[in-house]
């Protein structure tokens, strides 16, 4: 589990994640930084995709933030793979393939 393997289940970070907030990374070349949840198919692409635990992951900050709006071979894998199980419906696979 990414948390765990960033160092963020400490009972310092669990503390945090209880109350609602963001835990730090203790662990690795991210250690200090603020985890957060990251869209894997960017929302531009998919809005549908908003709010579906599946397209959710976390991620240090400075990844997050740096990502932007990118879509590279794993968002197209997986947009394929999502739309094949009717998660995804074709217009927002077609966009994601289009970025």
């Amino acid at each position: 589990m990414i948390l765990e393997r960033l160092g963020c289940l400490t009972n310092n970070g669990m503390a945090e994640l209880r109350r609602g907030n963001a835990a730090t990374i203790t662990r690795g070349p991210y250690a200090g930084e603020i985890i957060e949840v990251d869209h894997i198919i960017p929302r531009s692409a998919a809005p549908e995709l908003d709010e579906k635990l599946f397209n959710l992951e976390f991620t240090p900050r400075t990844m997050n933030r740096g990502k932007r709006d990118s879509v590279g071979l794993r968002q197209r894998a997986l947009a394929q793979e999502w739309a094949e199980q009717g998660l995804l419906g074709r217009e927002a696979a077609a966009r994601v393939f289009a970025k």
